[in-house]
């Protein structure tokens, strides 16, 4: 397997730094770019020349924990990926979220505590906020024994204020993760309150 890159460019907005894929397609150095939707504040000293940075074994972990989730890597023992899958591209976005987005707390709109069945958390998992404006829909990216950090699949928005746009990534406490069943319009038998 050839290595995967990111390519950090500066974009046209001045002072934003754009994400790309860089995939490698033949050993004589040649390489298919493909964009992603994240950015972040620019470093001045970065100039405007692109940086390619090899993907970490936490980018590639990543990326196989949500594969596995969504293809059926046991059935066969050489899957090919097609990069210009959507369902491909969007687990590529959500590794790029995570390495380079910093994870915001959510302490300030959480919401009393829930008691209800819960399973152990794993990478990967689909997964309900509890916050005191309702419970959006997030995929889990990163675990501690405390934490865990999340990627918002819808926006949180209260009356007056969004508060986080959709993709964002966010770190919360372990007992604020509800199985998804709870996320608003998907009440169902797993959202059973005690």
């Amino acid at each position: 397997m050839q290595p995967l890159f990111w390519r950090i460019s500066r974009a046209e907005q001045q002072g934003i730094q754009v994400v790309s894929l860089l995939m490698p397609t033949s050993d004589s150095g040649e390489a298919a770019e493909f964009p992603t939707d994240v950015c972040f504040p620019s470093n001045a000293a970065a100039g405007n020349s692109s940086r390619d940075l090899r993907w970490s074994d936490e980018d590639s972990e990543l990326f196989l924990d949500l594969v596995d989730r969504v293809i059926d890597l046991s059935s066969e023992p050489d899957v090919e990926l097609d990069i210009t899958d959507d369902v491909v591209q969007g687990i590529v976005q959500l590794v790029a979220l995570r390495r380079f987005q910093t994870p915001k707390p959510l302490d300030e709109w959480l919401a009393d505590d829930v008691i209800t069945e819960r399973e152990e958390l794993e990478i990967g998992d689909l997964v309900s906020l509890n916050t005191c404006s309702g419970m959006p829909l997030a995929i889990i990216v990163d675990l501690d024994s405390i934490d865990a950090t999340c990627i918002l699949l819808e926006e949180l928005r209260d009356e007056q204020q969004l508060i986080a746009p959709m993709h964002s990534v966010l770190m919360v406490n372990r007992l604020s993760v509800l199985p998804a069943a709870f996320a608003e319009g998907d009440l169902g038998d797993g959202a059973t309150i005690h």
